[in-house]
């Protein structure tokens, strides 16, 4: 994961705090179930990047030898692999 547990709990009450202080949205709850719940979407958002990455690195292992040769770029290819899936999947990179 990119970021640690407590990154992104950190990142959630910046966020809380700047929607709430600007006014742009009304909690209908309580404080800590709103940020709670921020860190539980940004957490398994996340888990399912990971997730997205580990399934380009299998599949481009498959065409190892070609990369290994030089015809193709490894970085360039999982970029492209990984947007492309995520795209079908709905996962917000």
């Amino acid at each position: 994961m990119k970021l640690s547990r407590e990154q992104v709990e950190k990142l959630s009450r910046r966020i809380l705090d700047t929607l709430r202080d600007k006014h742009i949205i009304v909690m209908k709850t309580d404080e800590h179930s709103v940020l709670t719940k921020i860190s539980e979407t940004m957490l398994a958002n996340l888990h399912a990047e990971d997730a997205l990455d580990a399934e380009v690195e299998r599949m481009l292992e498959e065409h190892s030898k070609e990369m290994s040769s030089g015809k193709v770029d490894y970085k360039r290819m999982f970029t492209m692999l990984k947007t492309k899936l995520a795209k079908e999947r709905g996962i917000v990179l």
